[in-house]
């Protein structure tokens, strides 16, 4: 495994995952989008960002939006 694949965030256990989150000092390190009922929650560890959305794709596009990864 090569050093980036060591660095890489999918590779961390759950737990280790959601302690960097936590520990982020308010960036933008982890968006979740989790069922809720007919629609999903989605937030970011930021704390500045909290939307539904209508499926997960619709909250998945809104999160590459809040982080700057894709254009508005």
């Amino acid at each position: 495994m090569s050093e980036l694949d060591e660095d890489n965030s999918l590779h961390e256990l759950p737990l280790e995952f959601l302690q960097n989150i936590a520990n982020s000092g308010g960036w933008c390190d982890g968006q979740a989008i989790i069922p809720d009922g007919d629609d999903y929650k989605c937030w970011c560890s930021c704390g500045n960002w909290a939307i539904r959305a209508g499926s997960t794709e619709e909250g998945l596009r809104a999160a590459r939006v809040h982080t700057g990864s894709i254009p508005a």
